[in-house]
């Protein structure tokens, strides 16, 4: 084989590495139906209380996602975990979320880019997570939190849940 032919093979080969890594991952809403579908085979009353990864990609799709069910009925919380469409992990867990989120979120690419638009910086993966927040104030309301690091001048993004749009920041002292 010549150089040129084993230069070109590995790029082919590179190219199609890259491209497949790259569509492993799926927004937030890709694996909701499954979720929500098996949550409720435990509990009809079951509803979606937090959405989340800690293994986002740079653009908002992950290769896994999280998504956490609470029933009031039963007093218990349920999470299901959905890789490529498929459910991977079930698990009965302490129902320590309990605010109901709506199926109607903005989904997670479209809060990724947000947030790097306004200062997120990712190393590697990001931690994404949707729930409600501020349930002490005049304003509860869903939210996505995107961690970009842990380490000091980390910026932390929050999205508005509903609307996708930019709601404030944080450095990491």
């Amino acid at each position: 084989m010549t150089r040129r032919t084993l230069i070109t093979l590995s790029l082919v080969a590179f190219t199609a590495l890259s491209l497949s890594a790259e569509a492993a991952g799926m927004t937030a809403k890709a694996g909701l139906v499954q979720a929500t579908a098996e949550a409720q085979k435990r509990q009809k009353d079951a509803v979606l209380v937090n959405v989340s990864t800690l293994q986002a990609n740079p653009d908002g799709t992950a290769a896994k996602w999280g998504y956490m069910y609470y029933s009031a009925k039963a007093k218990n919380s349920y999470t299901v975990d959905v890789k490529d469409g498929k459910i991977v992990e079930t698990l009965e867990v302490n129902p320590y979320i309990k605010d109901a989120v709506s199926a109607e979120f903005a989904d997670s690419d479209k809060v990724m880019a947000e947030a790097k638009k306004n200062g997120l910086k990712i190393k590697g993966k990001a931690a994404m997570s949707l729930m409600v927040m501020g349930q002490a104030t005049k304003s509860p309301g869903i939210a996505w939190s995107v961690v970009g690091g842990y380490e000091k001048g980390d910026v932390s993004v929050l999205v508005d849940g509903k609307t996708g749009k930019f709601s404030s920041k944080s450095v990491m002292p």
